[in-house]
């Protein structure tokens, strides 16, 4: 993926930085190498193609805010950065939470937009997998690796905002009282969408969109499902990409559905099996790598200052002065916090749905020749409902839901950690600078535009509170994992 020398260099830091990876380190050192690897991939990548061009980039987005840079996406195709979610037995890097918001603070202390376009990349990717929709593993995942390796890009988005509900469909309390607009109605042969979403990032540019919607929007929790969404199908379009403050590279983009028709083996896992427990899982997932996205930004606005503290200016530095230690420290201590805030909700997830990838059943599916697996009596066993109810077993026999329900307060508190440092960091850089033009100050305005985002998607930063409360104080919320029996199952057979 990238140099060795990057990847020492990269060992190192996560020594350093993360006291608790040495005895990761110590014990599975291979696995360590993996993310010392990843990491190292990312610094290649940033230095060689991000950090000359991100300003520019910038400012040019600024103006064309429906331009695209598949230059940079297809330079980061030789790094893998599109298969670091993808397990390894469809050819993917096999990269957890941990894996992944390593690599995702290492590409934003660069630059968050060309970042997240990767990051929403793998949002797009998180329904597939834990839905445990292995027809889907074997169709659209390989097809990511397989493409990345010939040189295509293949991106993936998710979508579930709608223009009239934003954070209140991401939890279980708030979608029964969301005002939805979206609605997918059964036909035959599948469901017709009708309705929009909007933000969605790589929304423009993604070759699969992963949306959630209700069947019937009088019962959105009962009947929120996610659907598998290809570019070109008719009735599917994209009206308008955003003009944005932050995070410009990656587009955000509304979405129109007009009896757009989406077929049966289309839906993950079951109908009404959206929120619970699809998208806690997804949030599980994702929130923590979201924490990482705003430590990174938090970084490069640290870095950046203190570059600009130690140029020498008439004979004198900027930190030689204690304010500017003192904001110094104030920074690196944020950063650390949010930083190990990371890292233990990656853990944390990683320790019970990644338990998943590494259950005896998975293992022998993965060692099934790749003929088999392609196959179409394969697809047609999980796109039924006993091949549904397989995927569900796996998931809900390795772990528990109290597991799992802890990994997403985890991941609640250093999403809204994460958000906060970064906009704390950058503004006070911004403010301890004053008004001196210079390159470093550029950076740093770029780093605040960037931040305020990540207090706001994957769930506003006050829904986040809420759900740390709901989860780890209040005990009112939990992940709810399904454990059916063959031939004993209250699901409806379709």
């Amino acid at each position: 993926m990238g140099s060795g020398n990057k990847a020492r260099e990269a060992e190192k830091r996560l020594l350093k930085e993360f006291p608790m990876l040495k005895e990761i380190a110590r014990r599975r050192p291979l696995y360590f190498e993996k993310l010392a690897n990843t990491v190292g991939a990312c610094a290649e990548y940033g230095e060689r193609y991000i950090a000359p061009v991100a300003l520019e980039l910038d400012r040019k987005l600024e103006k064309e805010h429906d331009y695209f840079p598949w230059d940079l996406v297809n330079a980061a195709l030789p790094y893998r950065l599109l298969s670091l979610v993808i397990p390894s037995m469809v050819g993917g890097i096999g990269g957890l939470a941990v894996l992944f918001a390593l690599a995702m603070e290492e590409l934003c202390s660069y630059c968050a937009g060309i970042a997240n376009i990767f990051g929403a990349h793998a949002l797009g990717v998180s329904p597939i997998l834990v839905s445990g929709s292995m027809a889907h593993w074997e169709s659209v995942l390989r097809e990511v690796v397989e493409e990345e390796k010939r040189g295509n890009p293949v991106i993936l988005a998710a979508a579930v905002t709608e223009p009239s509900a934003g954070t209140d469909v991401e939890e279980p309390h708030f979608l029964t009282r969301a005002k939805l607009s979206m609605e997918a109605k059964k036909v035959k042969g599948g469901y017709l969408l009708n309705g929009r979403k909007c933000f969605i990032s790589n929304g423009s540019v993604a070759k699969y969109t992963l949306l959630c919607c209700a069947t019937d929007r009088l019962r959105p929790l009962e009947t929120w499902t996610t659907f598998l969404v290809e570019s070109g199908m008719e009735g599917f379009s994209v009206p308008r990409v955003e003009e944005k403050m932050g995070q410009r590279a990656c587009p955000a983009a509304e979405l129109s559905f007009e009896d757009c028709f989406v077929p049966e083996e289309n839906v993950l896992a079951f109908e009404g099996d959206g929120m619970q427990p699809g998208t806690l899982l997804i949030l599980a997932a994702s929130r923590a790598p979201v924490g990482a996205i705003a430590t990174g930004i938090a970084r490069g606005a640290y870095e950046w200052f203190l570059k600009w503290a130690q140029r020498e200016r008439k004979g004198k530095r900027p930190i030689e002065k204690q304010v500017v230690q003192m904001a110094l420290a104030k920074m690196r201590s944020r950063i650390q916090a949010s930083r190990w805030a990371y890292m233990n909700a990656a853990l944390s997830f990683d320790n019970s749905l990644g338990k998943v990838m590494r259950s005896p059943v998975t293992h022998s599916i993965s060692l099934l020749p790749e003929r088999v697996r392609v196959s179409n009596p394969w697809k047609r066993f999980f796109l039924s409902a006993y091949g549904k109810r397989l995927s569900e077993f796996l998931i809900s026999a390795s772990t528990s839901l109290e597991e799992v329900t802890e990994a997403l307060g985890y991941a609640s508190l250093a999403k809204a950690l994460g958000g906060d440092t970064a906009v704390f960091v950058s503004s006070l850089a911004l403010e301890v600078m004053g008004l001196e033009d210079c390159e470093e100050r550029e950076w740093i305005e770029k780093a605040y535009r960037d931040a305020k985002l990540t207090q706001i998607y994957e769930g506003t930063n006050q829904l986040n509170q809420l759900t740390l409360y709901m989860t780890q104080i209040g005990g009112e919320l939990s992940v709810e994992l399904k454990r059916p029996l063959f031939g004993f199952s209250s699901r409806r057979v379709v």
